[in-house]
This record gives structure tokens, C-alpha cells and sequence, in this order.
């Protein structure tokens, strides 16, 4: 017998491609060759609650499903195009409405190849019937000559073969037919090489490779495989379920103990908390608040590296998010400020505040947090008329946050009073920054009453504040009883946390000593501004470019100390310090100049005196009268 050619069931294949949904656009494909596809046109295909529709040249088809929805059983009732066949029938049998778009193939075939591999098979089936039949009447035959069956019993065993082979041919149309319309485009090479025999004729063959390939073994064990899948699955969401319960107890549990460690100070307390937050960053580098925690904390300890580092990951973690992104830009403008790169931080600050303000209303406390910080950083780059404006918006705003919420946002009025106080000191209108300093302190009293632990920040800052004004309206009583109030509310916060109360306490024992020397109580402000220098040093030492100017302010404080107690020698040698750091600051020069003056070097006075000139010509402008160098020159003629 001629081998059928396998193509029969590759070759004019048609894949009809209906992705079936409650609306959902179909695709059709005609096989031209074996695994070959291509889109067929004219197609009509009625679906049952679908009704009709035809492919177009694209072999593509829209059904519209009026009840069912995805998931649920298709019915096809048909798939029609003159001169083709659908092949997939076993398929459609089991077709339902696809979840997420995938297409459903209806695949056809061209009807005269189909019905001539039909026929091939018909005869090769019943061949094959009829050499087994008579395998088996011979058989019978060979037993009743042998005696070995009765007449009654042959005859009956005949007449069951005769039926049975009877009825195998009567079903051999419809096996013929399923078995012709498989789509070998989804077989394996294995079921190639198994098909192909069948169609040679050696279906005895056939069937013993199929037993090879233990289908139903392997079936069974797949069966088995999903099923432990599935136990597994099931235990592993318990197990799950049960993790995550246990996560959220622990993360509860390790907040209670960063507040105690918090609580308890120092700095090894801090150091703990620090790991603790920065290994729960690390865990999962998309976990937002995890990320910002440790940002927070890097920010409150001053470790810039660290913070920039997680505040950049926290931008990222923070995905569409424009508040979330706003917050962060909001915390990196703080760093940037901090570290007076002015630039970053008035890009930071803008961008914060144009994400909040793009909903004013619903992130108010935000907006006026963000026109605080601005008129801080103006502030900072002496641009006080922005400054001016931005404090007095955000006072606006908090005014109408106070009367909702006074619990809430008392807090942050007084502290932008304070910033507004700080604004009117720089540009000399001390009468207003006198007016804000004494609202901002009336309100953190207040607070701080409530709850000193919380306030005690707030309310030392203001006193330091309010202390310069006194300090540059000549009243040093009140700057030393303010300036003593500041420094012991500063020494409890640094001795709860040094590195995050360093720079405050500091800048705090600095001022005071700035009024002992004004007041000429020279033992008290040289031991104050070597309290600060040695704390100045420490901070230099982590972050010169920002302390540099800072050190030097209290290098030149403690050489007019010196030069007014007449050790000119270690005058000096501070000034000389103070001019290594800031060379360009007139001040330093003014200050050095009156010591040499005093030790009896007046030349020496006088080249430093050219020096301040040099630096900055409006030098009496600015000072008048202040400058003592110049009028001990003057006064010894050796200026005009």
C-alpha cells in the first residue's frame, strides 16, 4: 500500500484565531504548508449568545457575548467557508472565554485533502479490521478442528466477532473523522513519527509506540505532581499568611524598642537604632517607608552620605506617587540646606511644592511646610524679601490649619514665627523680629509645658533667637538670661543624642560667649567659646565644607578674648587660624590688626588694616565706628 503523505493534516491547515471574551477581537490563520500559518478571510462563525460574524482579510473576528462573561463555556455551532473543514473539534469542545485577551484557534482545512485523507484512512482502517476479524475466525476455526471448542460454542463465539466486527466498521466513520481532524501543528515529533505509521497502515505499530511512550503513566504522574503543587501551594499561603502575621508583630514590637532605645539616649543607644533601621531598608530596597525611615534617622544624626544615598532610593521606591515624591524632595531640600548647597535645595523645595500645591487644599499643612522651608533657604542666601514672603504665606496657611486643628499645628506656627523673627534680626528691623520671637515664645511656653520632651527643641531655639536680639540691641542681660535658657535646654537634648544636638549646642555656647565679651567678662567667654570650638572642631573634622565658617567665627572670637586680656601671642595664633580658614573675611584681618596694634607692632597693625581694605572698601560703611583697629590708627595718625 502507497504511504499517505504525512502533510495531509499540515498542508491548506486554516487556524481560524477567536480570542472570545465579552467583547473580544478575533484573529484567523491559514496553514499554506506544514507549521506554516497565515490569516483567512471569510470565515463565518456563529457562537452560541454571540450570534454571527465573518473574518476579515486579516482573519480577524469580533464576537460579542451578550450574557456570558470570562470563564465561561463557548459554544460554536458553527465554523463555515466553502471548500474548507474545521479540524479542531476536540478543542471548541472545550472552548471557554478567554481572562486576559489570549486568541482561541478554530483550525480548517481544505475539504479535498481532507475528505482524500479521510478515505486513505477508511481504508487503512478497515483493512486492518478485516485481517484482525479473520485473524480471529481462523483461530475459532483451528480450535474446533483441534476439538478443543464444541458446535454451540464456536458458533456463538462467531457470531461475536461477526457483530463485533460489524460494529467496528459502523463507528469507523466517526473515529475516522476525529482522528483526521487532529491538528498536527500541536503534536510532538515522538506523535509525528506514531501518526505517520497510522497512516502507512501499521496501526498494531502504532499503538505499541504509544504504549512506549507510557501517555497514561505520565498523565497520572502529572496528575499526581499538580496535586502536591497544589497541597504545597496551600501550605505555603498558610505558611505565608502565618509569616506575615508574624512580621507585623515584630515590626510593632522593634517600634516599641526604637522608642525605648530612643528614650534611654546616648550613643550607642542611637548607633543600635541606626542598624536596625538601615538593615529593615536593605531587606527590600522597593519598601517605601521602610526606606524613609532610614533616611529620617541618617538626616537626624547628620550622616549626609547615608541619607542622600536612601533619600535617592526612597524617590525611587516612591513610583507615581507625586506626594510621596514630594515628601522626599522635601526632606533632600532640608539635607541639601543643611549642607548649603542652595542650589539642590531651592530645586527640591520648588518641585515639592508645585506637586502639593497642584491639590492646595487637601495638602495645606504640606504647602505651608514647603513656603517655611523656602523662606528658610532665602534666608540662608540673604535674599530676605523672598524670604519675608515665603514665611508670611506659610503663616497664612497655618493660621487656617491652627483654627481647625490648634493641637496639631500650634507647633509649626511657632516655629515659622520664629523663622519670620530670625528674617526681620538679619535685616536689622529688630523691632518686628523682637514682635514674631515673642509670639513664637509665647507658644512653645505653652507647648512646652504640655510636653517638655517633645517641645524642648522648639522652645531653645526660639531662646536662642530671641537672646541676638537682645545681644545686637546692647541689652546683654537679657541675651545672657536667654541665651542661659537656650544652652540648658540644648545640653539635655545633646546629652540624649551628641551627634544630632552638636552643631545647636554649639552655635548656643558660641552666642553666649559673644555676650560675656561684650559684657567684658573675659574668663566667661573664653570658656564658652572653647566649649564651642571643641565641639566646632569635631563637626569640622566630619564636614568642613560646611563648618568652615563656623570654626572660624570662634577662632576670631577667642583671639579678641585673648587680645582684650593682652596675650597677644595666643591672639594671634587664633586669628591666624581664623584667616587660614576664611581668608577672604575683613573681619579677621580687623581683629588681627588690633592685636598687633595692642602688642606694639604698628606696622604690622597697619599692613592688616590695607588687608581689610583691600577685602572689602565699604569696610567703615558696614562697620562705622565698630572697628577698634581703625580707631587706634586713626587715633595715632597713622591713617586719615
Amino acid at each position: 500500500m502507497k504511504r499517505l503523505a504525512s502533510t495531509f493534516w499540515g498542508l491548506f491547515l486554516v487556524i481560524l484565531n477567536v480570542m472570545a471574551q465579552a467583547t473580544q477581537p478575533c484573529l484567523v490563520k491559514k496553514y499554506n504548508q506544514k507549521q506554516a500559518k497565515t490569516p483567512l478571510a471569510g470565515v463565518q462563525v456563529m457562537v452560541n449568545n454571540a450570534g454571527s460574524a465573518v473574518s476579515d482579510v486579516n482573519g480577524s473576528i469580533l464576537l460579542t457575548f451578550r450574557t456570558l462573561k470570562p470563564g465561561d463555556k463557548v459554544k460554536l455551532i458553527s465554523a463555515k467557508k466553502e471548500g474548507f473543514e474545521l479540524m479542531n473539534k476536540t478543542a471548541v469542545e472545550q472552548w471557554n472565554i478567554s481572562r486576559n485577551n489570549t486568541p482561541f484557534s478554530l483550525v480548517l482545512v481544505e475539504s479535498n485533502y481532507f475528505f482524500k485523507l479521510k478515505e486513505k484512512l477508511t481504508e487503512t482502517s478497515t483493512e486492518s479490521y478485516k485481517t484482525k476479524y479473520e485473524q480471529a475466525v481462523q483461530e475459532l476455526e483451528e480450535q474446533k478442528k483441534a476439538g478443543q471448542l464444541m458446535e454451540e460454542e464456536y458458533n456463538k463465539r462467531y457470531d461475536e466477532l461477526e457483530t463485533k466486527f460489524q460494529d467496528q466498521l459502523t463507528n469507523l466513520d466517526n473515529y475516522i473523522d476525529q482522528f483526521a481532524r487532529i491538528d498536527l501543528s500541536e503534536v510532538s515529533a515522538d506523535e509525528q513519527r506514531i501518526l505517520d505509521m497510522v497512516q502507512d497502515g501499521q496501526i498494531d505499530e502504532a499503538v505499541k509506540a504509544y504504549e512506549q511512550l507510557d501517555i497514561s503513566g505520565k498523565l497520572r504522574q502529572a496528575r499526581e505532581n499538580k496535586k502536591a503543587l497544589v497541597e504545597a501551594r496551600t501550605k505555603i499561603a498558610a505558611e505565608e499568611a502565618r509569616q506575615d502575621e508574624a512580621i507585623n508583630d515584630l515590626k510593632a514590637k522593634q517600634k516599641r524598642e526604637i522608642a525605648t532605645l530612643k528614650l534611654a539616649g546616648g550613643k550607642n543607644n542611637y548607633d543600635k537604632v541606626g542598624r536596625m533601621l538601615k538593615e529593615n531598608a536593605l531587606a527590600d530596597t522597593m519598601d517605601y517607608e521602610a526606606l524613609l525611615a532610614y533616611s529620617d534617622f541618617a538626616l537626624s544624626q547628620k550622616d549626609y552620605g547615608e541619607a542622600e544615598q536612601f533619600l535617592s532610593m526612597s524617590l525611587t521606591a516612591s513610583g507615581d506617587d507625586p506626594i510621596k515624591q514630594a515628601h522626599v524632595l522635601t526632606l533632600l531640600g532640608n539635607m541639601y540646606s543643611e549642607l548649603h548647597d542652595f542650589d539642590n535645595a531651592e530645586k527640591s523645595y520648588l518641585k515639592a511644592l508645585e506637586s502639593y500645591s497642584k491639590n492646595p487644599e487637601a495638602n495645606r499643612p504640606e504647602v505651608a511646610g514647603t513656603k517655611n522651608n523656602l523662606g528658610s533657604l532665602y534666608g540662608a542666601v540673604q535674599d530676605f524679601a523672598k524670604s519675608e514672603e515665603y514665611y508670611l504665606s506659610s503663616l497664612e496657611d497655618y493660621d487656617v490649619l491652627c483654627k481647625e486643628y490648634p493641637d496639631t499645628y500650634l507647633d509649626w506656627m511657632g516655629s515659622t514665627q520664629s523663622n519670620l523673627g530670625n528674617t526681620y534680626f538679619y535685616t536689622q528691623d529688630y523691632a518686628k523680629a523682637d514682635e514674631y520671637f515673642q509670639k513664637a515664645l509665647k507658644i512653645y511656653t505653652q507647648l512646652f509645658e504640655q510636653d517638655p520632651n517633645t517641645h524642648r527643641l522648639g522652645l531653645a531655639m526660639v531662646q536662642k533667637n530671641y537672646g541676638n536680639v537682645f545681644f545686637m540691641t546692647q541689652d546683654y542681660v537679657k541675651a545672657e538670661e536667654f541665651g542661659l535658657k537656650a544652652l540648658e535646654n540644648y545640653t539635655q537634648l545633646f546629652a540624649q543624642n551628641p551627634d544630632a544636638y552638636r552643631f545647636d549646642l554649639a552655635g548656643c555656647q558660641n552666642n553666649i560667649g559673644g555676650v560675656y565679651l561684650m559684657a567684658h567678662d573675659l574668663t566667661k567667654a573664653k570658656d564658652y567659646y572653647l566649649q564651642a570650638l571643641e565641639n566646632y572642631k569635631i563637626l569640622y573634622d566630619q564636614y568642613p565644607d560646611v563648618f568652615t565658617g563656623e570654626l572660624a567665627m570662634v577662632y576670631q572670637g577667642l583671639g579678641v578674648v585673648y587680645t582684650e586680656s593682652n596675650d597677644f601671642d595666643k591672639a594671634l595664633e587664633n586669628l591666624d587660624r581664623a584667616i587660614e580658614l576664611t581668608p577672604d573675611d575683613p573681619a579677621n584681618y580687623d581683629s588681627k590688626g588690633e592685636a598687633l596694634f595692642k602688642k606694639g607692632d604698628e606696622k604690622g597693625a597697619l599692613e592688616m588694616w590695607k588687608k581689610v581694605m583691600e577685602l572689602e572698601p565699604n569696610y567703615l560703611t558696614s562697620e562705622g565706628e565698630g572697628s577698634n583697629l581703625y580707631k587706634l590708627l586713626k587715633k595715632k595718625g597713622l591713617i586719615k
